[in-house]
Parts: structure tokens; C-alpha cells; sequence
């Protein structure tokens, strides 16, 4: 017969960890993309003239510093290829600092065949630890601009993306 005094012991010890396991873990909280008089957590930029699409998705969370995530999905739904390789990506915040802030990176070096789509995501940590990093998350707005995409022998537009962090501690 099990001794009940251990089994009670064993059912406390995986209660206090489960609890500290979840007491350790920081919540995601999305931006908002504010384009196209849209207040969205997935936006979608479609250009039918040129069956392009482009889906943005980003979030944040904060511990000692800020970190936030952006996630852009390239689709083509043409006839022609979508290259990347010669595009550029900019993100620039008002608020964090990041290593990489208002300065042009090259996208991946990646071709999108019609009826595919590519998936790319980009991860920022603040560079400044702060007393209280929410803080920074007050009026903090981003920006993301593309530049220098092609599809087959056309140039694509700059697009801009303004996002917003949802901030758990106002209200909207």
C-alpha cells in the first residue's frame, strides 16, 4: 500500500513547481498595425495588380528589457518571381533602443517562386536595461519599411508599416 505522506508530499512538490514554472514565464502582448485605417494584430498588405501579399504580425514582451518580435510573410500569388535579394528592411523605434534601430538591413538573399510564400521573423532586444522598462512601452510607436523588392523585372513600391504596442497597463 503506497504511503499516503508521500504521495501527499509528491502532489505538493509538482503544485509549488507548476506554480513557479508559470510565475517565471512573460506574456506576449501584440503590436497593432496602424495602416490602411486599421487597428489590427495581423495586417495583410495585398496588391492585386501584382498578386503580392504580405502579412505582418508582431509582439513584444518585457522582463529586465524589452524584446519584440516581428513576423512578415511573403506571398506571391503571381506569375512571376518575388525576390528579396536585393531588398532592404528598416524598423525604427520611437522609445527602445535596439542594436539595429533606423538602419537598413538586407532581407534574406531568397527568391519566391509563384504560389509560394516565405515566412521571416526578426527578433530586437533593448540594448538599455532601465528601472522599469514598461516605461518605454508608453507612446512607443515602430516602423517598418521595405524597400527594393522585385517582382520578375518590376520594382515594388517602399511599403510602411506603423505599429503600436498594445499596452496591457492602459486601457485603449
Amino acid at each position: 500500500m503506497p504511503d499516503i505522506r508521500a504521495t501527499t508530499a509528491c502532489q505538493l512538490l509538482v503544485c509549488v513547481l507548476s506554480v513557479l514554472a508559470i510565475s517565471s514565464c512573460v506574456q506576449s502582448y501584440p503590436y497593432l498595425v496602424l495602416n490602411d485605417e486599421c487597428r489590427c494584430e495581423n495586417y495583410h498588405y495585398r496588391d492585386p495588380r501584382l498578386g503580392i501579399e504580405i502579412h505582418l504580425a508582431a509582439s513584444y514582451r518585457v522582463k529586465d528589457v524589452v524584446t519584440s518580435t516581428i513576423e512578415i510573410t511573403f506571398v506571391n500569388d503571381s506569375g512571376d518571381t518575388l525576390t528579396l535579394k536585393q531588398g532592404f528592411i528598416k524598423a525604427t523605434s520611437l522609445n527602445v533602443r535596439y542594436a539595429n534601430n533606423d538602419m537598413f538591413q538586407p532581407l534574406p538573399f531568397v527568391d519566391v517562386q509563384p504560389g509560394k510564400r516565405f515566412v521571416m521573423t526578426i527578433e530586437g532586444r533593448d540594448t538599455d536595461q532601465s528601472s522599469d522598462p514598461w516605461l518605454k512601452i508608453a507612446g512607443e510607436r515602430v516602423t517598418i519599411e521595405l524597400k527594393r523588392l522585385r517582382l520578375g523585372s518590376r520594382d515594388i513600391p517602399p511599403l510602411l508599416f506603423r505599429l503600436m504596442p498594445v499596452n496591457p497597463q492602459f486601457s485603449l
